[in-house]
């Protein structure tokens, strides 16, 4: 769906609820795009070219309160340094991390036994591994290059360090099997899910609260400014591309500046234009816990606690279970770089914020399932949206 502007705006509604630019309920107080309503279905592991066994554990949803959420992000706050440390101190030898909840503490995959004092000295658990993260991630991206000759049936792929491997997401079909042989080559470093459930983004078309765009409604994610000083929201790419008048309660709030909505990612730039919006505030609204500030941008590692904000379902917390995730929505919608979790969402909630603590991750993309069964949901990184659309996101 590529990007977009949209020049000359129109003369703008004063009515605007200006409460969604200041205060406590900027983030998620909008609706719009996002999970299947499907139900869960078990997940076949099927081994490729390799002998280390996939753990079962690491295939679950985790499903966290706020407050579990909350005194986990005080335990995790330190990871996103601890992690940048030791993958430049371990170089090549480096094989990725995650954190092990059930230890709490941090895992890093090594190839060289040399580096085990320097992991163990960091505060972290080394495990050794047989590939390299550089490695996993060429594999990676090999598949990525081959990414447009996928079917429907391989949803996603994405390298998840604890089982050392490049995992692909798929159904059980022959198409999926030949385009399979072909992404693993001659190496051991792919693995395979099977899975009956298909990751798609949805527009929600039914009337209510919250912010419509064409006619989709979706979710605010992060306030955000430019050097001049220009008033913005960051949200999912693909509401950005269903128009470019964006409303709340019928009137106009702002407009659509840009989207993207492939392989480059999911993200979208809103333009605020109701002239009574204040300052742009830095929270997310956690709809009855009280506002979260957010301070920060530092990416969590694979493991660390996350929460979501949305429109249509309020605030649920999970994991997050891989990074730089490939997700195939189908209809040649093919979206790189995405973060997996195991929060729900629901259609509506596409565009809002997941933080980490108090450290913004990304908005929410699409996912599988929904919050009254096992749902996994990606997200943007919010990182890279901003850097490419030309904004900072506010913090406070």
């Amino acid at each position: 769906m590529g990007s977009h502007r949209v020049d000359e705006p129109r003369p703008f509604n004063r009515r605007i609820l200006v409460g969604l630019v200041i205060g406590v309920t900027v983030s998620a107080t909008l609706t719009a795009i996002a999970t299947t309503n499907q139900s869960p279905v078990a997940h076949e592991t099927v081994e490729v070219g390799s002998s280390i066994p996939l753990e079962p554990t690491m295939r679950k949803d985790v499903r966290l309160t706020p407050d579990e959420a909350k005194a986990r992000a005080r335990e995790e706050a330190h990871l996103s340094k601890m992690v940048d440390s030791l993958r430049r101190k371990l170089g090549n030898a480096y094989a990725g991390a995650w954190y092990d909840n059930t230890k709490r503490k941090l895992m890093v995959g090594i190839i060289d036994r040399a580096y085990l004092g320097d992991v163990q000295r960091a505060g972290a658990e080394p495990r050794m591994m047989k590939n390299n993260l550089a490695g996993l991630v060429g594999q990676k991206t090999r598949i990525d290059r081959m990414g447009g000759s996928a079917p429907s049936s391989i949803f996603s792929w994405y390298v998840d360090p604890a089982t050392n491997s490049v995992v692909i997401e798929a159904k059980k079909d022959g198409t999926a099997d030949e385009f399979i042989e072909k992404a693993k080559g001659n190496g051991d470093l792919v693995r395979v899910e099977r899975s009956d459930r298909e990751p798609r983004v949805l527009a929600d078309v039914i009337g209510g609260r919250g912010f419509t765009v064409g006619d989709a409604r979706c979710s605010i994610g992060f306030s955000a400014t430019t050097p001049a000083g220009t008033k913005h929201f960051i949200t999912a790419g693909h509401c950005t591309a269903a128009g470019a008048v964006v409303l709340s309660d019928g009137l106009e709030f702002g407009r659509v500046n840009a989207g993207t909505f492939d392989t480059d990612g999911d993200f979208g730039l809103v333009d605020v234009t109701d002239p009574a919006a204040g300052i742009p505030a830095s929270s997310v609204d956690t709809r009855d816990g009280g506002p979260i500030t957010v301070t920060g941008t530092e990416v969590a590692p694979v493991g660390a606690s996350v929460c979501r904000s949305g429109a249509t379902s309020g605030f649920a917390c999970g994991e997050i279970t891989a990074i730089d995730e490939t997700v195939n929505y189908g209809e040649g919608r093919i979206v790189r770089g995405l973060t997996r979790t195991s929060v729900c969402a629901e259609p509506g909630d596409s565009g809002g914020p997941f933080v980490s603590g108090t450290q913004a991750q990304g908005v929410t993309s699409g996912g599988i399932g929904d919050c009254a069964s096992a749902g996994t949901t990606f997200f943007q990184p919010i990182n890279e949206a901003a850097t490419k659309l030309g904004v900072t996101v506010v913090t406070g």
